[in-house]
């Protein structure tokens, strides 16, 4: 039985797909945690941005990190913070086995910029949560 590397990479990059985002955009807007759904637009957006200028990146990669971190501010809880943040490195780590390595940790590094940059943006303005 031959191993479809190709295959598995895709398997692991549904915890970066474009619905598992929508899916936790949506959760986070449910329960009004305005400023955690500010931090992950505008990282995804800024990542969208940055993307224009440096390719090419494995956008996957970079919503996992910026959803890893974000969800583990918005639950507040370390155990949650633990098991995101290993789901999270076991896909990267399954990126870099299967992917192009160099691709994998530029988005990982643009995951955290964006993320980042994004928290600063937050920082003077007065975002209400309800």
């Amino acid at each position: 039985m031959k191993i479809d590397r190709q295959e598995i990479a895709r398997d692991l990059m549904g915890f970066g797909s474009v619905p598992f985002l929508l899916l936790v955009v949506v959760r986070v807007a449910m329960v009004g945690n305005f400023l955690e759904l500010f931090h992950i637009v505008v990282a995804v957006v800024l990542l969208g941005l940055v993307s224009v200028w440096v390719k090419p990146i494995n956008f996957h990669t970079a919503r996992i990190v910026i959803l890893v971190i974000f969800t583990s501010i918005f639950y507040e809880d370390l155990y949650y913070a633990v098991f995101a943040s290993l789901i999270g490195l076991t896909a990267i780590f399954g990126f870099i086995k299967y992917l192009k390595k160099e691709r994998v940790i530029l988005s990982l590094m643009l995951g955290l910029l964006c993320s980042g940059a994004s928290y600063l943006i937050s920082v003077p303005l007065d975002i209400p949560n309800i």
